[in-house]
Parts: structure tokens; sequence; C-alpha cells
């Protein structure tokens, strides 16, 4: 049992690797790949449950159930996308549960493998804002918003259709507002450009690149505008897998220690 684990643990990396370098590099990943994942992981499943019968039926059940429930609200909620739900399925239904208590594999019995995996990947996720934050602060600039320097950093309007793989951090609208209403930054006739945080960010498109530099050459908004990297969860997976075979729950240890 321990070397059909061993040989699923490969694999699963093998796919992670893929998966993240596709990723990487066109922020999408074929479906193809999990079909493949999953065409191997049915068979070994079914090994595994037909030498260790309900005790290996009942962690994959387990595994697989609260591991796509978890991955699904996670996808609702916009944390991640389809193809990181679809890998954590997959290495559910691959790695059932944690084969080895190995260096610091605290929470191993009571987690799925890929629940801890996903656990650890949104740990290791944490270091993104602390290298933006740095990013700002090596740039020189006047700190305006210290809050802001952790979720993006300021691009000015005219090179916004040059920049790949990033999202607005606020949305753009012209409106007529009443005193106090919005975060204006500029007047026309009558009308404002108000400006307002958007949870995950505002696609930047050829439409939404004229705009705003219309809006910018009347002087409605600043020459710079703030934008949020689309950084690609799948790295964060893929780090979080490697470190749940060779460290089990990241923060289950932290909490552990004494």
């Amino acid at each position: 049992m321990l070397e059909a684990q061993t040989v699923s643990v490969a694999f699963c990396f093998c796919c992670l690797i893929y998966a993240s370098l596709s990723d990487l590099k066109t922020r999408t990943v074929g479906n193809w790949l999990w079909v493949f994942m999953a065409a191997v992981g049915v068979p070994l499943a079914t090994c595994g449950i037909l030498t260790h019968a309900a005790h290996t039926a009942v962690q994959l059940i387990f595994s697989v159930l609260s591991t796509s429930v978890l991955a699904f609200f996670c996808f609702r909620l916009g944390l991640f996308g389809g193809a990181d739900a679809k890998a954590l399925i997959c290495i559910s239904l691959l790695i059932p549960s944690h084969f080895s208590r190995g260096v610091g594999a605290v929470g191993a019995i009571s987690c799925p493998f890929a629940v801890t995996t996903l656990f650890n990947a949104a740990l290791l996720s944490t270091a993104a804002p602390l290298s933006v934050f740095f990013y700002n602060l090596f740039q020189e600039r006047k700190i305006e918003n210290v809050k802001l320097m952790f979720v993006g950093y300021k691009v000015p309007v005219g090179e916004l259709a040059c920049k790949k793989y990033v999202r607005l951090v606020h949305s753009y609208e012209e409106e007529v507002v009443g005193e106090g209403e919005g975060e204006d930054e500029g007047e026309g006739e009558g009308e404002k450009v108000v400006k307002r945080f958007s949870f995950g960010g505002v696609e930047i498109d050829e439409e939404t690149v004229k705009r705003l530099k219309e809006y910018a050459a009347e002087g409605k908004i600043e020459d710079e505008v703030w934008v949020t990297p689309e950084l690609p969860f799948m790295l964060f997976i893929t780090a979080g897998f490697f470190i749940s075979v060779v460290c089990g729950n990241l923060i289950m240890l932290v909490f552990s220690l004494p």
C-alpha cells in the first residue's frame, strides 16, 4: 500500500509542476490534465478499496467529499479559480489520507491530505501581500495608502495596455453624486469620477483602458492607478503539496509548538 501511495505522490507532484508552469505562462490549465489525473486515480482508488476494504473506502469518500465542498465554496467566493479546485479534488482522489507522519506531520489523521495541501497553500500565499508591500517600499515613492500597498502598486494609465496579468484595484464610474459620496478624484460637467475598491479586482480590457485614458486626459483622475497582480494560486498549491508530504499540516504544526 505504501508503494502505491508513493507512486500517487510522485504522479501528483509531476502533474502539479506542469500545471504550475502552464498557469504561470498562460494563466490557464487544460482540462485534459484533470481528466488524466482522475483516470489514473480511479483505478488506484479501486485497488485500495479492494485491498483494504471498508477502512480505505471511508477515507476515500470523506477525502473527496470534504475537499470537493471546500473547493467549491472557495471557488464560488472567488478565492481561486476552477483549475485550482479541480487540482485539489484530483489530489483528494489519488491521496485520500496522509500515508506517513514523517517529520512534523501534525494533524495527519484528522485532516484529509488535499485539505492539508489547501491549508498550507493558503498559509504560503500570505507571503504575496508582503512581497507587494516591500516592492512598493523599494520604489521610493511617497507612502499614500499603507493598506493598498499590501494589495497592489501604481502604474501610469498610459502603460495599462502593456501590462499582463494585473487587475484594477478600483472600479471607476462617472456618476452624479452628492457631497461626500464615493472617493471622487475629479469633476466633469456636473459629474464626478467615483472610484470604489473592488474585491478581487477589475479586469482590464481595451474599453477600460480607453475610458481611463479619457478620464486622465480630462483631469478627472490621476495619471496613475492602482493595480493588483494576478498571482497563480497553482504555485501555492504545488508548494503546499510538497510541504504536506514532508511536514504535514503547517498550521497544526505551529500551534503544537511549545
